[in-house]
């Protein structure tokens, strides 16, 4: 299986899932400030459709991304942030002008250094979900797990070990690919 062509396949079921337009004349793809390269018509309101754009996050710009988190993201994941830009409502947002930026606002460095890339937010904004890539090499081993980002303030950021953070994980699904099904794949 081609990893980048079932993430393109994937955004691309969900989004034509969620395009249509109501009665109202708005469709859940509707935001303000939408960049030009990004505005599915020439419409000039201020609030227009988005469309997906082809990403231009390259291999060097993921790689300077793990440098910075500190890990080696798992293949799913960079196919992830790399095959669309998109304004997605349930994971970090990429326009076209900072694609990355809301994905580095992701970063929390306990975290990181315990193997846990943090890639999005549950859907009231109080748990963070993270990737377990300290589980070793075998994407099909690396959980995705969510922590309330409020006990993250009450653990040490250097003293925390592992078996401390674990105590305080929950477990969501057994790998990315169950992960990604489940939310563009699968979803209604």
């Amino acid at each position: 299986m081609n990893i980048r062509d079932y993430i393109k396949s994937g955004f691309e079921a969900y989004y034509d899932r969620h395009s249509k337009v109501g009665e109202d004349g708005f469709c859940v793809w509707m935001r303000p400030g939408v960049p030009a390269p990004m505005k599915a018509n020439d419409s000039q309101e201020e609030w227009s459709v988005w469309k997906l754009v082809p990403s231009t996050v390259t291999a060097e710009d993921i790689s300077a991304l793990e440098k910075e988190f500190g890990l080696t993201f798992p293949e799913w994941y960079k196919a992830f942030i790399s095959t669309y830009h998109h304004y997605f409502d349930d994971i970090p947002e990429q326009d076209t002008n900072e694609p990355l930026k809301n994905i580095r606002d992701m970063y929390n460095p306990l975290l990181c250094r315990l193997g846990y890339l943090p890639f999005t937010w549950d859907a009231e904004y109080g748990c963070i979900w993270c990737i377990d890539v300290g589980s070793g090499p075998d994407e099909d081993q690396q959980a995705i797990y969510e922590i309330d980002h409020d006990i993250l303030f009450g653990l040490d950021e250097v003293h925390t070990d592992r078996k401390q953070l674990q105590e305080h994980l929950v477990l969501l699904y057994p790998s990315f690919k169950a992960y990604f099904d489940h939310h563009f794949v699968e979803k209604g």
